[in-house]
């Protein structure tokens, strides 16, 4: 089947203002900062509902082209996981998709379309008293639902019960064009009919003994396209209190750190090098490397909270529970010189950035993640530290009540300066592997990571993703080429 007759069928689902094969168009979704190599797709669909993305699939499976579905509305992409793999390639933009569907304050749940933004939803969440767990300072134009199928970490580990936490029940359209609803929203019953007997969609596993939103999160879209969430929420705080806890020693503030987790004490709780709150906190590379030379190296925040009429009686248990911990480990938490605003710390924890915080030092940077268990972190920031020769954020962050962490080294780089680019691109995928061959668990492995990090796992793990793969998504026209999916 010829280009022309993919891109006219498409208009005939779409609309001809929806379809989109111009060449400045297509040049924005043909790169990204990752070091997967460019290709530009055949051309961009924008969908408004559900409807159409089911027309859309069943119109790849039989003309047999590719597609990548993507949700936020701008950049920067990161990761190579939008950039098409193969020919023949639409990109499936679902950030015009922007509807919240439902807020349910008693059940603490929202149900959202994927174009809908942190920059949309955290204004609207706090007028109802509601508080999504974010990650850290994201961006205001990432969508809140691919953040939470890509398991970005969020930052109050105590909420966080279970790796896919806050997603919970999906609407998805599988590779094989059928429309299915897992969890609690699977049934029995519509949707309509369930909130009219009363039940919210909270529960993600099911409709069956078997839990398809496992298949889907983490697929980088090569699984199904997910046209509805429902989200997990909070009551927002009445009162918080903010600390900041700074060290030379990082396996210091490690145990202290690990012991007000172990107690479930905290909201927010987090470490950063210094270099990193730095580039939180400020916004010119002046500022920030001014910032970053007062700061101690190591850096520990987290924040109490209190919600309702206990809120104030909450807090001073909380404090002394901790002080006696400090009092312990020998902390002394009056010797901390004040040299960051409270405020402003709250301010990025709990509010989006309008741009990017990492692009702020140099204009570039590359990301290397993966979890570890809380006794070898400080050897994976030894290993980094020596690999590396560029300015060196690092971000560590507890997860599912501190069962593991998150570790992310953020190398700063100037894209304009090629001998400076070259080096790192040459290097990169060396530390990544380094860094594998120590034990770094890559639990999202993006481009370059993605067949290294299969390398390592057994023919038998290979051959059951691809078998998973083969039953959602037969023809392979969901994401063709990330992961495993190379065939």
């Amino acid at each position: 089947m010829s280009n022309n007759s993919i891109i006219s069928n498409l208009i005939n689902i779409c609309g001809e203002k929806n379809v989109s094969n111009d060449a400045s168009v297509l040049e924005a979704y043909s790169s990204d900062m990752s070091y997967v190599e460019a290709k530009a797709p055949l051309c961009v669909a924008w969908p408004s509902n559900a409807k159409k993305i089911e027309e859309i699939v069943k119109l790849a499976n039989k003309l047999y082209f590719s597609i990548i579905p993507i949700s936020s509305s701008a950049g920067p992409r990161l990761h190579g996981d939008t950039i098409p793999q193969k020919d023949n390639c639409v990109v499936l933009d679902l950030s015009r998709m922007k509807k919240l569907l439902k807020l349910d304050k008693k059940n603490r749940v929202m149900m959202i379309e994927p174009g809908v933004t942190f920059g949309d939803i955290i204004p609207t969440l706090e007028k109802k008293g509601l508080k999504l767990n974010i990650p850290l300072h994201p961006r205001a134009s990432k969508s809140v639902l691919a953040s939470t199928l890509e398991r970005e970490p969020v930052t109050i580990p105590r909420h966080m019960w279970d790796s896919s936490d806050p997603l919970l029940c999906t609407e998805v359209i599988f590779g094989t064009g059928d429309l299915f609803r897992t969890g609690t929203a699977g049934g029995p019953g519509t949707i309509k009919q369930q909130e009219k007997a009363g039940i919210a969609q909270l529960n993600p596993m099911g409709p069956t003994q078997f839990s398809p939103y496992r298949v889907i999160q983490g697929a980088q879209g090569s699984m199904g396209v997910v046209t509805w969430a429902t989200i997990k929420l909070e009551m927002k705080p009445t009162i918080q209190k903010v600390y900041h806890l700074q060290s030379d020693d990082l396996q210091e503030l490690l145990d202290f750190h690990h012991d007000l987790i172990k107690y479930r004490l905290c909201d927010e709780l987090l470490i950063l090098n210094n270099l990193n709150l730095a580039c939180l906190l400020k916004q010119t590379p002046q500022e920030i490397n001014n910032l970053a030379k007062e700061l101690k190296k190591w850096n520990l925040i987290y924040v109490l909270a209190g919600r309702g009429k206990l809120a104030n009686d909450k807090l001073e248990y909380l404090m002394g529970d901790i002080a006696d911990i400090m009092e312990e480990q020998g902390l002394d938490p009056s010797k901390e010189k004040e040299i960051i605003n409270d405020t402003n710390i709250l301010r990025v924890l709990r509010q989006p950035d309008t741009d990017s915080w990492r692009m702020r030092l140099k204009g570039g940077h590359q990301d290397i993640f993966f979890l570890s268990n809380f006794e070898r972190i400080p050897e994976f920031v030894s290993i980094m530290e020596s690999q590396n020769s560029y300015d060196l954020g690092v971000y560590i962050q507890a997860l599912n009540l501190g069962t593991s962490h998150h570790c992310e080294f953020n190398i700063y780089y100037n894209p304009n300066n090629a001998e400076e680019s070259k080096h790192l691109k040459e290097n990169f995928l060396k530390t990544c592997t380094k860094l594998m061959d120590a034990g770094a668990f890559f639990n999202r492995p993006y481009g370059p990571w993605a067949k290294e990090a299969y390398e390592r796992h057994s023919a038998s793990t290979q051959s059951a993703l691809k078998k998973v793969k083969k039953i959602f998504d037969p023809n392979n026209v969901l994401n063709p080429g990330v992961l495993c999916f190379d065939d």
